[in-house]
């Protein structure tokens, strides 16, 4: 994309040298602009003013569901998902304007993607918090309507971890994923016990894995993956407990219990006070069991989405 001013400022896709300033608007946008090779310099957009100030940043990046997108084992009706996000730097007082703008970039962006692929259902998608109405206006304003309840939910470690114990044969594994060939059974195991079937990829996989206190506890039965859940830190105080899944011939049999309790366990060691996950609000079974873990309810976070 070549540079263009629009009034007082100019839009261009990211360059490496924007990195500093990023980090001081949102770090974790910074290092998954740097680390995470899902986003791509021609999918991210900075608004500069004169002296060269980013005044906001936008991205379009493909969901797990995108990745499916070619494998022909989704119905018709399943809808695959680019994410955007739009960040702006306050303590530069951008124009008005500049979120309009850079939303018009990111939207032709995700206009490109989804013409490939004109026989699929395709849809642009960004989580918002509830308590951020200015946000929630700026999406509704757009076309953008909510299509799905996300919850967040907090573990209090102070309290006592009981322990829950696996199925005989079974073990759990503090799994390093080492080699590319871990890393695809993990995926390929992830594929089967996610609910949409839709995984990591697996340039995501491994900027997790470079992230501060990564740790990944995997039920292995006979070499095989029954289940797994990781953890990484949030915080001084705070751990999470994310990309729970348990393959489908394994569950209801005390698995996911046995994955979580360890995990849990080893954020209390590590110094953690709470860990936290977030999980959608109309999957019942997977809410249970976290409320029977001693999970409670932290926030919510509505899924909002523009149809292609």
């Amino acid at each position: 994309m070549k540079e263009f001013r629009v009034h007082s400022y100019t839009i261009r896709n990211y360059q490496d040298k924007d990195a500093d300033q990023i980090a001081g608007v949102d770090f974790m946008a910074m290092l998954a602009y740097r680390y995470n090779d899902d986003y791509m310099s021609e999918n991210i957009f900075c608004a500069l003013n004169a002296e060269g100030g980013i005044l906001g940043f936008a991205h379009v990046v493909p969901d797990s569901t995108w990745f499916v997108i070619e494998d022909g084992s989704k119905p018709a009706d399943f809808v695959h998902k680019l994410n955007v996000d739009i960040t702006l730097n306050a303590d530069l007082n951008p124009p008005e304007q500049v979120q309009d703008e850079l939303w018009v970039c990111i939207l032709n962006r995700a206009i490109e993607y989804r013409g490939r692929y004109p026989e699929k259902r395709a849809r642009v998608s960004h989580t918002i918090s509830t308590g951020d109405l200015e946000e929630m206006d700026f999406y509704l304003s757009k076309g953008f309507d909510t299509k799905r309840t996300h919850l967040v939910m907090k573990r209090d470690l102070m309290e006592e971890i009981p322990h829950h114990p696996l199925p005989e044969g079974m073990v759990i594994k503090k799994w390093k994923m080492a080699s590319r060939q871990e890393e695809e059974q993990y995926l390929e195991a992830e594929a089967k016990g996610d609910i949409n079937g839709a995984p990591w990829s697996l340039n995501h996989l491994r900027w997790n894995k470079g992230g501060g206190d990564w740790a990944a506890f995997t039920a292995f039965y006979e070499n095989e993956v029954a289940g797994s859940v990781m953890t990484w830190s949030i915080g001084e105080e705070r751990g999470a407990t994310e990309n729970i899944f348990v393959l489908p011939e394994w569950r209801r049999k005390g698995v996911a219990k046995a994955v979580v309790t360890q995990a849990l366990k080893h954020l209390k060691v590590s110094g953690k006070k709470e860990a936290t996950l977030g999980v959608f609000g109309d999957n019942g079974g997977a809410v249970s069991l976290y409320l029977a873990l001693g999970y409670r309810m932290m926030d919510t976070v509505l899924e909002f989405g523009l149809d292609l």
